[in-house]
């Protein structure tokens, strides 16, 4: 709570950098006004005076209770787990002059695991630095501006990525051109939970790109660049290590590069709207992978030694929803994936999206949200809106290794393939948003994931996950 006291006085800071008198403050920034269509804000959000300068302040509260039964695939284990958790945002934002912008966001964190066979309950609090930034625009009376600070990085479909990294940018703000480019590296630790800046963070520096030209009315073609630069030093065998938290499994230097199209039709006949999308990424790298051995007697990590290895691969990722103007206006939504055997995603990626529904839900399932890496995913879903903003999907998922592994990039589920079939099975997502308010939505999912052969005669028994959510806008 010290650090919320703390919001006016940082607020009044860049006054005295930029000078300038206070002015109305304008729609919000380009990053915030596309995550405001997924956390959607009051309209007028409450606006307090502080030393004679407008300062917009808001946040949220965000509930979710999680049944996760079953993830290892074996009814016989009985290790189902309930997940509950809180998460507020504080959020303040100001201008100074013009042409200068300040944000600041506050993250806490709250949360609470009970796994059955365990004796009691698994509970963790932080509080976390979320965007915090200072922007000065129309550099030189151009249309470019400048931002440093803790910046946030979000592509709409949260492919290439959706994260808040320590770093300075700047833009190009055209009417049918754009470009965003910039330099991140972790300056201090996010976590109030974090002893320093997390492991697979530490000395990782990133450039990072992207340009978009709007060809026609909600029609965009766009690239993507990433450079990724691992400066972390690997461990030494025999090196002892506190726990899991504190060691660094993987060190990268990568880079990627890529392409969009997407767009948006329009009409007032049967089809009512048809968004499309297609990405298209490649891939090349050197990864030095470390392993560790647990020690039975103290629970620390010891290393064995490092391994490195050179990686090239690709990815597409295809797909349309439409909806229908009938009654009930029904949903449909086709989409394929594929991620080649070496390919790996940025580590920035959130993988979510709009499909034909209200909310941005999981792009590859809600229970496996595994990576596009040595994956094939094929997509199918349908279902329906009603009101004025809610909508029910009803997702397929159907996942084939590009080559028979043990490992499934990302899974969520406790349990890995043994090695010997393509074939890791199917999922199916249930997935409800009531957001007819702007302060008070719903949100419900419930997921089936049915094990294929990959997983071995000992691992067929599906896996199953209910979450409820709540999220209260201020």
């Amino acid at each position: 709570m010290r650090a919320v006291r703390l919001i006016p006085a940082l607020l009044a800071a860049p006054m005295l950098a930029w000078g300038g008198e206070a002015a109305p403050l304008p729609p919000t920034s380009a990053e915030a006004q596309l995550r405001a269509r997924d956390e959607r804000r009051p309209e007028q959000p409450i606006t307090l005076d502080v030393a004679g300068h407008p300062v917009q302040v808001g946040g949220s509260w965000e509930y979710t209770h999680e049944w996760r039964d079953n993830f290892d695939l074996d009814e016989q284990r009985a290790r189902n787990r309930r997940v509950q958790e809180h998460e507020v945002q504080l959020e303040a934002r100001s201008r100074f002059g013009d042409r200068t912008e300040v944000f600041l966001q506050l993250v806490g964190l709250h949360d609470t695991r009970r796994t059955q066979g365990t004796p009691g309950k698994q509970v963790n609090r932080s509080l976390e630095r979320g965007p915090m930034w200072l922007q000065r625009e129309r550099l030189g009376g151009t249309p470019w501006l400048l931002q440093f600070g803790r910046v946030t990085l979000l592509d709409r479909r949260a492919w290439w990525w959706d994260e808040d990294l320590d770093g300075v940018r700047v833009r190009y703000l055209g009417k049918k051109w754009r470009l965003d480019t910039g330099i991140a590296h972790e300056a201090a630790r996010k976590s109030s939970d974090e002893r320093g800046v997390a492991p697979d963070m530490r000395g990782v520096t990133r450039w990072f790109g992207q340009a978009s030209w709007l060809w026609a009315r909600r029609h965009s073609v766009e690239a993507f660049w990433l450079l990724q630069r691992d400066r972390s030093a690997q461990p030494q065998p025999g090196a002892v290590f506190a726990d899991e938290d504190s060691i660094d499994e993987r060190d990268l230097d990568a880079r990627w590069v890529g392409a969009r199209a997407s767009g948006e039709w329009r009409n007032k006949g049967v089809l009512h709207r048809l968004n499309y999308w297609g990405d298209l990424a490649w891939f090349a790298g050197r990864e030095r992978v470390s392993a560790f051995e647990e020690r039975a007697a103290d629970g620390r990590f010891v290393a064995l030694g490092t391994r490195s290895q050179r990686l090239r691969g690709h990815a597409l990722d295809l797909g349309a929803s439409a909806s229908f103007d009938l009654p009930l206006r029904p949903l449909l939504t086709l989409g394929y994936a594929r991620g080649s055997e070496q390919f790996r995603q940025t580590g920035l990626q959130e993988n979510k999206m709009r499909f034909a529904g209200v909310k941005r839900w999981q792009r590859y399932g809600e229970l496996l949200q595994p990576e596009l890496s040595n994956l094939q995913v094929i997509t199918a879903g349908t279902g329906v809106r009603f009101g004025r903003n809610s909508s029910l999907e009803l997702l397929l998922h159907d996942y084939r290794q590009v080559r028979p592994s043990t490992v499934v990039e990302g899974s969520r589920l406790s349990a890995d393939p043994g090695g010997t079939s393509r074939s890791l099975g199917r999922e199916v997502d249930l997935l409800l948003a009531i957001r007819e308010s702007r302060r008070v939505e719903f949100t419900a999912k419930a997921s089936y994931f049915r094990p294929g052969a990959a997983f071995g005669p000992a691992r067929r028994d599906p896996a199953r996950s209910i979450e409820l959510g709540m999220t209260v806008n201020f």
